[in-house]
C-alpha cells in the first residue's frame, strides 16, 4: 500500500482515538463528533499537502535537473490513475476497441473531458495481469497520460508523483530522455514551453 494511504488511514485512526477520549473525558457526542471531523480534515489537508503539493513539484525539479531518474519497473502504479484523453488518444483506442470487437464501455465522458474507463479498485479498463505482475493491453498505443508518467500535468507546468516506485537518485532515465523514449516531447514543450 502506498505510503499516502497508510498515512491517511492513520489519520482517520487518530481522529477515531482522539473522538473516543474527548466523548470519554465528557464533552459530549457534539464535542467528540467535532473533534473526530477536525482530526479528518487536518488529516486530509496535510497529506494532500505534502504528497500531491511539496512533495510532487519538489521531486519535478529534482527531475528536471537531473538530480532524479526514472526507470520504469512496470509496476501497474499509473494504472490506478484517472487518465485523460485527448482527441487522438480517444480515437486511437476507440478503434482499437471496435477492432478487437470490444462491447464494453472504454471511455467515459464527463463535461467536455474524456477519461479511460476505470473499473473496481479504480484501475483502468485495459489493465490485464500475467500472474502477478501487471500488464498494459493496449501499451502499444497508451495514451499520452500513461506515456509521462511519472509526470502528471498539472495547469502550466507539471508533478511527479512522489511514490513512484522507480524513481531512484541512482539509475533511469534523466528528464530529456524520458520525453524522448515516451515520445512526449512536444506535448511537454506545449505545456511548458521550451524544454
Amino acid at each position: 500500500m502506498r505510503k499516502d494511504r497508510i498515512l491517511l488511514r492513520s489519520g482517520y485512526s487518530a481522529s477515531i482515538i482522539i473522538a473516543l477520549t474527548i466523548y470519554v473525558l465528557g464533552f459530549g457526542a457534539e464535542g467528540a463528533v467535532s473533534a473526530f471531523l477536525v482530526g479528518l480534515l487536518i488529516s486530509r489537508l496535510t497529506i494532500y499537502l505534502y504528497f500531491e503539493r511539496i512533495s510532487a513539484y519538489r521531486a519535478f525539479r529534482e527531475f528536471r535537473s537531473g538530480s532524479l531518474k526514472h526507470e520504469c519497473i512496470a509496476c501497474g502504479a499509473s494504472c490506478h490513475l484517472k487518465v485523460n484523453l485527448g482527441k487522438d488518444d480517444a480515437e486511437r483506442i476507440l478503434s482499437y476497441a471496435e477492432s478487437k470487437g470490444m462491447h464494453t464501455t472504454v471511455i467515459e465522458k464527463r463535461g467536455n473531458n474524456l477519461w479511460l474507463k476505470r473499473v473496481s479498485g479504480g484501475a483502468c479498463v485495459f489493465l490485464t495481469y500475467e500472474g502477478k505482475k501487471p500488464r498494459c493491453s493496449i501499451y502499444s498505443i497508451r495514451p499520452v497520460a500513461c506515456r509521462l508518467y511519472p509526470l502528471i500535468p498539472s495547469g502550466r507546468s507539471f508533478k511527479i508523483d512522489p511514490l513512484c516506485p522507480g524513481l531512484s537518485k541512482v539509475k533511469g532515465h534523466t528528464f530529456k530522455e524520458h520525453l524522448l523514449t515516451q515520445e512526449v516531447g512536444p506535448y511537454v514543450r506545449r505545456i511548458l514551453g521550451k524544454v
